[in-house]
């Protein structure tokens, strides 16, 4: 499974938390895959002329990625 971690919107302990519990009833899923979100695709929508709504969003720090990958063990799921 594929989380994105977008600081401010998918970071929050509680918001963690949630997403392992679902996800350690999936039979079918024992590892989580922390994705960190990126800047990339702000240029991408400044050429096609639309709002990107993530402006001024940046990149989650070393600290929070760590902590957000060592929730998911709790629940018996890997997480990278």
């Amino acid at each position: 499974m594929r989380f994105v971690l977008v600081p401010g919107r998918t970071d929050a302990v509680e918001n963690v938390d949630a997403v392992a519990e679902i996800v350690a009833r999936w039979p079918n899923v024992s590892r989580v895959e922390v994705l960190p979100f990126h800047e990339m695709g702000e240029e991408k929508w400044n050429r096609l002329a639309i709002p990107y709504p993530l402006h001024g969003v940046h990149p989650p720090d070393a600290a929070v990625l760590e902590r957000v990958r060592a929730q998911f063990p709790a629940r018996g799921l890997t997480a990278f």
